[in-house]
């Protein structure tokens, strides 16, 4: 590979200065590995055999602040004015049993070579000296590069991905980001260790499955390849059964032929792999929450069916079931709240029959933001019932529904309306009571539906009709 590697002033700086002081200084990881790939660069993380009291004493005489980042890992984090750079002294690891994710001790080690067999995959163990360009490739990254494929940088890969159980989520990871295979050895190893996730903790657990599901926006791999593999190795591999045992039974379940090409747990993947940014304005939360309902969408379909021997209902016990996953995952309220929402509400108008008033006065509710979000949720289900981008006519009709409403000024919360409720006090010369919270709703959903009724003059005269309204 003749690849020309450039870095920027102030690492040329940095590197000069370790030179002076008998060190070389070194690119690692993913710098090296993306510029390999002419893929972008995120950050660079550095690395050499200088000690971190010695890089730390070396960047006070430069006039360059530090942070004790993971000091006692090796690990400093340099600021150079705009950029900043984590420098990660040579070492080997020793971990504890089980999947624990930090090391339980370290060496510091004086070589490229001890280094690069404590990292995971040998396409993360590629070394680039700053100064030189010089790639060291101590574990056979290059030519797994140049084959497209994630392999344990251990000849042992077991020893590699049990060290550390979040290494399994992350060989997913990089295959869906990076469109890559994983080395049958390597692979073997993973289903072998999959139990060991049990011991990462719910917000790492989280953070990597959030990554996979938005591995298309890493590097612009589509969707239904990079997120489909993704998922589809985190089922392949058993890490679905420790992280989302609930999923567990949806897969192989059979269901109709006549709406689902695949078994639930195939079309859960699928469908989470069809949700697209379409309508959402590329905002990755929003498709964040999307993907993560089209994932849990359908999770209580198996517990539903052992009771009662039909899936009816199985909406409203997903959200239930949806919430308490996502609690055990640590994801923030407002994340659990807006998924379990479409969980419950993804069979609303399954059949598209719902008439435009329904339509106007649910939308009204439930407001402009959770209405993409469900269209978008209903797009991706049907989508992954067939295995196809098909059009979906119930979300278009939504979504025409919204920009008409959109577009004729309607009200989407009774902030909106041209009264108060001191208005309608006034106008009923009486005093405040759930009566008057009732008018003010019912106004509104009346407002959804004829806009140009939203004036004070007409929401006067609107009025008299609402006040026997208990």
């Amino acid at each position: 590979m003749n690849t020309r590697f450039t870095f920027d002033e102030t690492l040329l700086t940095l590197a000069r200065a370790f030179a002076r002081k008998g060190f070389e200084l070194f690119a690692v990881g993913g710098h090296v590995r993306n510029t390999l790939l002419s893929l972008p660069i995120s950050d660079t993380d550095i690395t050499s055999a200088m000690r971190p009291d010695e890089v730390k004493t070396l960047c006070a005489e430069m006039g360059l602040s530090t942070v004790d980042k993971g000091i006692k890992f090796g690990m400093v984090e340099i600021h150079t004015g705009g950029n900043s750079y984590e420098h990660t002294t040579f070492r080997a690891d020793k971990y504890a049993e089980g999947g624990a994710h930090r090391p339980q001790a370290i060496a510091f080690a004086d070589t490229v070579e001890e280094d690069a067999f404590r990292r995971d995959f040998t396409v993360n163990a590629l070394y680039c000296g700053v100064l030189t360009g010089n790639i060291t490739d101590p574990t056979g990254g290059l030519e797994d590069i140049k084959d497209r494929v994630i392999k344990s940088t251990s000849p042992d890969p077991k020893a590699i991905l049990s060290d550390d159980g979040l290494r399994l989520l992350r060989l997913c990871r990089f295959a869906a980001e990076l469109g890559f295979d994983i080395e049958a050895g390597t692979y073997a190893a993973a289903k072998q260790c999959a139990p060991l996730l049990a011991d990462i903790s719910g917000e790492r657990v989280r953070d990597e499955l959030n990554k996979i599901l938005l591995s298309d926006k890493k590097y612009g791999i589509p969707a239904d390849e990079s997120v489909l593999r993704g998922l589809r190795l985190i089922d392949e591999l058993r890490l679905v059964d420790v992280i989302i045992p609930e999923l567990v039974p949806c897969r192989g379940m059979r269901q109709s032929p006549k709406f689902h090409k695949y078994p639930v747990l195939e079309h859960i993947i699928v469908t989470a792999s069809m949700a697209e940014d379409e309508g959402l304005e590329n905002d990755k939360t929003a498709l964040l929450n999307v993907r993560l309902a089209c994932l849990l969408h359908d999770v209580a379909k198996p517990v539903v069916f052992a009771e009662q021997g039909n899936m009816h209902g199985h909406d409203e016990r997903g959200e239930i079931i949806s919430r308490e996953i996502l609690r055990r995952l640590k994801y923030d309220n407002q994340t659990i709240d807006i998924v379990t929402w479409l969980v419950r509400q993804h069979m609303f108008d399954i059949d598209g029959n719902a008439k435009e008033p329904t339509l106007k006065k649910r939308f009204c509710v439930w407001g402009e933001e959770k209405v993409r979000l469900l269209a978008a949720v209903r797009r991706a289900d049907f989508r992954g019932s067939v295995g196809e981008r098909i059009a979906v006519k119930s979300a278009d009709r939504w979504i025409r529904v919204l920009k008409e409403m959109q577009a004729q000024g309607a009200p989407f919360s009774e902030d909106e309306l041209a009264c108060t409720g001191a208005d309608i006090m006034e106008w009923l010369n009486e005093p405040p009571s759930k009566k008057i919270g009732k008018i003010k709703h019912a106004m509104l959903l009346h407002c959804a539906c004829r806009p140009q009724d939203n004036t004070k003059e007409k929401l006067n005269k609107l009025v008299n009709d609402m006040k026997n309204m208990e």
